[in-house]
């Protein structure tokens, strides 16, 4: 078991991981120009490992901090004893600041969520859409209030049964397309190198204790799908994945500057009303100036014009509940670093 420690904590496996990830950062990031954000991601930062040039296996950035992760903790468990040494008080501290970094890191990819909100000039929500996940919605005409049930469509795939509120109607995955076109009727596209470009599409069987139907539906519609089932009419939408935000957001105005005989804008920000509660606050978003509120941080994304003129300003909408986490883990290795150097001084100092 030592010796394996021993192998594990080698300096060289350290070198090796940190050129490895020199490597697939500027592979990854000169990729992104051909590839596409989304695919570069997935193949060179998302994966354990992929295949270079077709043929040659490659690790991902994923396996390469694994390794690192490991290399670090078998570090530590075999110097433990020297480290608890009250001299090299501050290597320990740093080695747990630097195993924060990674659990931070471990965290924000999992727990992070990504979206967005689109709104012109008095417009408010407080829901946000997903740039690349789709959910599947349906509702019911009951009453004057919407209570729409959603489902993810990650695990969609033929055959799937969809759970459904109402146990005589059951709806199943037919087919299923992670990229489709409707025009003649639902087919499927290949995936696009971008995944916000992608439009899902599917056919659905619902089953009634009565009659099946089939149920086509295509993620660029702008429409539900509508049936009447025994004299109640359901509403069907493929649509990008809603969350619900602990606030209500409110675009007061927003400005858009541009160079000189151009179309290509110098600057542009939106003057916002965050409402929680009894509580209004106006906030002014631009570039590198964030709204931030509990776990969510707010930024300027873009805009766009519609053909009536009409400015949309578009800000994304950043949950993550573990922000905090690498700020612990920069003040963990700086508290360690300042105090090594300290004790080692005052060390010098006294043999002196």
């Amino acid at each position: 078991m030592t010796s394996l420690i021993k192998f594990l904590s080698s300096p060289r496996i350290t070198v090796v991981c940190l050129l490895l990830l020199f490597i697939l950062t500027f592979w990854g990031t000169i990729a992104q120009v051909q590839q596409g954000l989304y695919v570069a991601q997935e193949r060179y930062f998302n994966s354990f490992f992929f295949w270079a040039a077709g043929c040659i296996p490659f690790p991902g950035a994923q396996l390469v901090l694994w390794v690192l992760f490991i290399n670090l903790v078998a570090s530590i468990i075999l110097t433990f004893k020297k480290h608890i040494q009250w001299a090299n008080a501050g290597l320990l501290i740093i080695h747990v600041g630097l195993i924060l970094y990674f659990f931070a890191a471990f965290m924000v990819f999992h727990v992070a969520q990504e979206s967005n909100v689109h709104l012109a000039d008095g417009e408010r929500t407080n829901v946000s859409v997903s740039y690349q996940d789709w959910e599947l919605a349906y509702w019911s005409n009951e009453g004057n209030e919407r209570q729409v049930t959603a489902f993810d469509t990650t695990d969609f795939k033929p055959g799937f049964q969809i759970p459904f509120e109402n146990t005589d109607l059951i709806l199943t995955v037919n087919k299923f397309y992670l990229n489709s076109d409707d025009e003649p009727s639902l087919i499927q596209k290949p995936v696009e190198k971008e995944k916000e470009q992608n439009r899902q599409g599917g056919i659905f069987d619902l089953k009634t204790p009565h009659k099946s139907y089939t149920l086509t539906l295509y993620g660029g519609q702008a429409q539900a799908s509508s049936l009447e089932i025994a004299g109640k009419k359901y509403h069907f939408i493929l649509r990008h994945k809603r969350f619900q935000l602990p606030f209500i957001l409110r675009l007061d105005h927003f400005k858009a500057a541009f160079h000189p005989g151009t179309e290509v804008a110098k600057s542009f920000e939106s003057m916002v009303t965050i409402s929680t509660g009894p509580l209004d606050r106006q906030v002014r978003i631009y570039m590198n100036n964030p709204l931030r509120y509990k776990d969510y941080t707010i930024y300027q994304a873009s805009y766009d014009t519609d053909s009536d003129g009409r400015q949309y300003s578009t800000l994304a909408v950043v949950k993550n509940s573990a922000r905090i986490l690498p700020y612990i883990a920069c003040f963990a290795v700086f508290f360690g670093l300042a105090l090594h150097f300290f004790i080692q001084a005052f060390i010098s100092r006294a043999r002196a």
